[in-house]
């Protein structure tokens, strides 16, 4: 276990570890200070005992409170822009924290003071004053857990930041291409070599669609412009082939909407894009993973969309599927210069690409 690893993975194990040590470190914390304050009186051992148990039982209001502010409110409301009802949300639920802690306050703090032979605590009388006081407290609490997720989501936008400018120097040095290179043929065989050896059964099918985009890339990868129908046609083969041997499953959703025989679009563009789209949705470390693409081609124009959902706080990007989309990109400039439109939207628990193509305005061979 690395310490990037243990801060910034979504791994449900490395999840859980983090968040554990993290609340066992503020347990022991404030039972820490509580007991230096009342030493004197009974004893360091004794007072931390007495707090940390007092601590303990406390501690899930606090993280209740904390886990709805970074997990809600932020996602559901700071991000999309609605800041007066997550301002409303958040002091209505410091109201709730606050009854369920005098609730603590007046039933369990009793119970554990006379368990380990410590005085009851009297009734607060200043109510105004203990009521500011419980509100700037768990304020507080909610504040410092906001600022460690917007940090850490500060932190994975500048990696991806740096990651990019890497990958710019790196492809600017390259040669221009008015081909893209299947990339997407090397990672399927590797794939089917694997399964090859668990599900053997199965290879006949598999090597049938690995012909067929085979003969794409060899071939029609240069012509000018080929039916959208027969792109999609490969399209279907690609999507079979990653579900089948894909490691962890991923649900696969297309919608095509236009006449796809009338309309034509040159090779190498819906295919990459898609599995650019599928190398970042089978890297993410979440349960339910899922990608959705529309696709519409109506009087020359050529509108696709992949959108797929991803944790709040994992990187969007990697290394490969990056390269493949500035391949795109490139490969766009060359057949359709100034009458295309590449959009990369990243929100907060989903990406979306979205692609419009004038297909009147090509340049071909």
């Amino acid at each position: 276990m690395t310490l990037d690893a243990l801060i910034f993975s979504n791994s449900r194990n490395y999840r859980r570890s983090r968040h554990f040590i993290f609340w066992f470190a503020w347990i022991l914390y404030y039972a820490t200070v509580s007991a230096l304050l009342w030493k004197s009186e009974y004893g360091f051992m004794k007072a931390f005992v007495e707090s940390f148990m007092e601590v303990t039982v406390s501690t899930p209001l606090d993280m209740l409170f904390c886990y709805f502010i970074i997990y809600y409110l932020l996602p559901q409301f700071l991000f999309r822009g609605r800041y007066i009802a997550m301002v409303l949300l958040w002091v209505l639920a410091s109201f709730v924290i606050i009854i369920a802690f005098e609730l603590y306050f007046y039933y369990c703090v009793p119970f554990i003071r006379e368990l380990n032979g410590m005085p009851v605590p009297m009734p607060r009388k200043n109510i105004m004053g203990n009521f500011f006081s419980l509100f700037s407290q768990i304020n507080m609490e909610g504040c410092l857990a906001a600022a460690i997720k917007l940090g850490k989501l500060w932190y994975i936008k500048q990696q991806e930041v740096e990651l990019l400018k890497e990958e710019k120097a790196k492809n600017e040095a390259e040669v221009e291409k008015g081909h893209t290179q299947p990339f997407f043929l090397a990672d399927i065989l590797e794939r089917v070599e694997q399964v090859s050896e668990q599900k053997p059964s199965q290879m006949p099918v598999l090597m049938k669609k690995i012909k067929s985009l085979l003969v794409y890339a060899l071939y029609e990868n240069n012509l000018g412009t080929i039916a959208i129908a027969k792109e999609l046609q490969l399209l279907n083969e690609y999507i079979e082939l990653s579900k089948a041997t894909a490691s962890n499953p991923v649900e696969i959703t297309l919608y095509t909407e236009g006449d796809m025989m009338a309309n034509r679009i040159a090779p190498f563009i819906i295919l990459p894009v898609t599995e650019n789209a599928f190398k970042h949705v089978s890297l993410l470390a979440t349960e339910h993973k899922k990608l959705h693409i529309n696709i519409s081609a109506d009087n020359g124009n050529f509108n696709m969309r992949l959108t797929w959902n991803k944790p709040p706080d994992t990187s969007t990007l990697t290394n490969g599927s990056n390269i493949i989309l500035q391949n795109i990109s490139r490969r766009l400039n060359l057949i359709y210069p100034q009458s295309h439109e590449l959009k990369v939207l990243i929100e907060v628990d989903q990406v979306i690409i979205s692609l419009y193509i004038n297909l009147r305005k090509a340049i071909t061979k």
